[in-house]
């Protein structure tokens, strides 16, 4: 009986409470006070929260209050105290505000300026800087350093109050000493070696160049890249389940050094058992299997894979289906090492183009852009002449970059055609000054425009003054004329050019007018004229070149060319192939008659790691029709920074003997020839892509061959040599030596050449 009493006396205590906190739990909030705040407002702090007077009071609700707030990123220190009072709830929140901050300090940075640091990381002053922004700009810091080689660095900061609610930020930076990259090695690989694997990742041990290629600094996008390389490289060579982890990364004590080990695990090689297709069939699988790059009974090539998905891409898009997935699924089979491909085809609906939007364009305009492109608006879809438009725009050489994408339209058969370009500057205002060997000193002024007024109109006016030239020149081209397919040109000028041997006066000019043949190829008429002087001779002028030394020249010239290079400007890949046919005749106003053929074949190769390889060659040949030689101005020379930079200007030819006419010494009289070879090679590299630098090395080899002579390989004279480029604001600069290779008397072993202009 007294124990029934105890339960009773316990379920009624246990009852009593379970109701008042049944009673308080649902208590209205009667007022919300907010202390500590003098920067933050109490209503913005009220705001921030959830909880509001006259709803229910919640504990959790209060948990997610104070989360809130301390995101906000006002605030350092939050908690919220509540009373019951008069059958309510009293909230009070306490707040221990973040301080205006209105003073960046950098202590302990001597590798890279305050300034600079305060430029990159982004903080804005006066305000409250929540932790994370105070983070991200540490991360950014760190970044920073680890470009320049300081991978050690650590940086910590403090908050410093100062009067009234304000405060410095100070972000302390311990710099330590650069740690390079001294071994790259691997574990697990057995089918590749590790100087084979090394040859593919990015990350480098510190080499004799390092000063130019970055080599030996520790990157985290390099070992994000590594990774994806390495498993490229395996399942390019057939293992598909091959694995790369995460390398280990270690600093000797004395933190100089990086040592950086990746774990492989190879696996199997798979070999190709069946290459399938699936789903939409165009036409049939068998034909659509024939074209593919994967074959039965080769390993398998993540390559060739890729080769084909864009290959079926391209396939499906010339017939409109602009959103068709191709999807490659391998089957592994480990018993006996094969692999089964099918390519799923899901070719959706075929697709017109709805509009053409042009973006980023400020100065070209939209006509100019769109008469370049292949594909209009209401066509179908075509995937090889969006391909081609692209490559037309850019051959322009306006833009930096042209980017197409195509979001869907507002039906789901059609699609919205967006081009955005990125301009490029087009037009220079140059005034420069160089030194080279032969032109000592060279003063030069040019105004060029290749855009202008964004019609695509070029034109140029420059000067080019030094011991050996004079030269006035003024030239200009619409290669729409009248926004038509033909191309309209005219030029002028006037040139003084001091030949070792005389000096040679010209002025002239010319009118040209072209179309377009095909998407790359061209054909232009034109007509020129040019009233030759040739005077102050320090040689005796042998007498079959004495009839003609002076003369007009009135020229009529067929030029067709075919142009694939990706920018007509800078071009780093594509071809460029021309030839020129000229004749000049007493019937059309010349003094001396004669037919000339020049044919020019330039080829880009890029290589890698944005090395490219260009090439050139280049032969001629000019006939007198009447009983005269050749006329002196009219003959082949070769030597000088645009044909063989290893020999003085115009100084490479057939020559005789003849004597001075101050004194009657002998000397050799180069007197040019009327076939002409010429080849140049060379390989461009890039030494600081930010300002524009680039070495280059080069070989050139040429001759012009006189009329008793045929063309002739073994009589080719050559030199090699290097150089840097600099594609400068005020345009390309080109410092290049050259040296002679079985050099012979009169020879110079170095021939320096300062060019302002691209060569080929």
């Amino acid at each position: 009986m007294e124990g029934l009493m105890r339960f009773k006396g316990c379920l009624f205590v246990f009852l009593t409470v379970l109701l008042l906190s049944r009673v308080a739990s649902a208590e209205t909030i009667r007022s919300i006070e907010v202390k500590g705040n003098t920067i933050t407002s109490s209503d913005t702090i009220i705001g921030i929260i959830q909880s509001r007077v006259g709803s229910e009071f919640s504990e959790t609700l209060i948990d997610k209050d104070v989360k809130a707030l301390f995101n906000s990123g006002r605030f350092k220190d939050v908690w919220i105290e509540h009373f019951y009072e008069n059958g309510g709830v009293r909230l009070v929140i306490n707040v221990v505000e973040t301080p205006i901050v209105t003073k960046l300090v950098f202590e302990g940075n001597k590798v890279i300026k305050a300034k600079k640091l305060e430029k990159e990381i982004k903080l804005n002053l006066y305000s409250q800087i929540s932790q994370s922004s105070i983070l991200e700009a540490i991360d950014k810091i760190k970044e920073m350093y680890e470009k320049k080689g300081y991978n050690l660095v650590e940086v910590t900061y403090d908050i410093r109050p100062l009067e009234q609610g304000q405060a410095e930020l100070v972000f302390k930076i311990k710099e330590n000493s650069k740690a390079y990259i001294n071994r790259v090695s691997f574990v697990g690989n057995k089918v590749f070696s590790d100087s084979k694997l090394r040859r593919i990742i990015r990350s480098k041990k510190r080499g004799i160049f390092s000063f130019i290629t970055s080599s030996g600094k520790l990157k985290q996008e390099l070992i994000d890249a590594d990774i994806a390389l390495l498993n490229q490289h395996y399942l390019n060579n057939g293992y598909l389940r091959a694995s790369i982890t995460p390398p280990t990364i270690e600093i000797t004590k004395d933190k100089k050094y990086i040592y950086i080990t990746y774990a492989i695990e190879e696996g199997k090689r798979y070999r190709v058992k069946n290459v399938n297709v699936g789903g939409d069939i165009l036409t049939t699988p068998e034909e659509i299997i024939s074209k593919l790059s994967l074959k039965s009974g080769e390993f398998y090539d993540q390559r060739k894979v890729n080769a084909d998905i864009d290959m079926l891409t391209v396939m499906y898009g010339n017939e409109g289906y602009a959103f068709a997935n191709i999807r490659p699924v391998p089957e592994l089979n480990d018993n006996d090492g094969t692999v089964d491909v099918t390519y799923f085809i899901e070719k959706g609906k075929r697709i017109r183009i709805e509009k053409i939007n042009i973006i980023g364009n400020k100065t070209t305009r939209d006509k100019v852009i769109r008469r370049e492109l292949k594909i209009k608006e209401n066509d179908i879809y075509n995937e090889d002449a969006v391909r081609l438009s692209r490559i037309k725009l850019m051959q322009l050489g306006y833009f930096e970059s042209v980017n197409f994408s195509t979001p869907r339209g507002s039906r789901d058969d059609s699609l919205i055609l967006n081009i955005e370009v990125k301009e490029r500057p087009t037009g220079s205002f140059n005034v420069g000054a160089g030194f080279s060997t032969v032109d000592k000193f060279i003063f030069s002024g040019s105004i060029s425009k290749e855009n202008f007024f964004g019609y695509g109109w070029s034109g140029t006016i420059a000067a080019e003054i030094s011991k050996r030239t004079q030269l006035f020149y003024l030239e200009a081209e619409d290669p729409y004329f009248l926004d038509t397919n033909w191309i309209l040109g005219f030029s002028g000028y006037r040139e003084m050019y001091r030949y070792q041997d005389f000096d040679k006066k010209t002025l002239g000019g010319g009118i040209s007018l072209g179309r377009r043949l095909f998407d790359f190829s061209s054909v232009s008429l034109g007509y020129s004229f040019e009233d030759a002087s040739i005077t102050d001779f320090t040689v005796v002028i042998p007498d079959a070149f004495k009839s003609g030394l002076s003369g007009k020249t009135s020229n009529v010239s067929l030029t067709i060319s075919r142009d694939t290079r990706d920018n007509r400007i800078t071009p780093n890949k594509g071809s460029y192939n021309a030839i020129d046919l000229s004749y000049s005749g007493s019937s059309i106003g010349a003094d001396r008659d004669f037919f000339r053929v020049v044919a020019n074949s330039r080829w880009y190769l890029p290589i890698k790691w944005g090395i490219v390889f260009k090439c050139q060659g280049k032969i001629g040949y000019v006939k007198s029709l009447d009983e005269n030689l050749v006329p002196l101005f009219e003959r082949f020379y070769l030597g000088g920074p645009n044909s063989l930079r290893g020999y003085y200007p115009l100084s490479v030819g057939p020559s005789t003997k003849t004597t001075f006419v101050s004194t009657g010494e002998p000397t050799d009289f180069v007197y040019g020839g009327n076939k002409m070879l010429l080849f140049n090679a060379e390989f461009e590299l890039p030494l600081y892509e930010p300002a524009g630098f680039k070495g280059v090395v080069f070989f050139d080899a040429g001759n012009a061959f006189g009329e008793t002579e045929n063309y002739s390989f073994k009589n080719l004279r050559m030199n090699y040599g290097f150089g840097i480029r600099w594609n400068s604001p005020m345009g390309p600069f080109r410092f290049e030596w050259g040296l002679p290779i079985n050099r012979r008397p009169g020879d110079e072993k170095v021939v320096f050449n300062f060019m302002i202009g691209n060569f080929f």
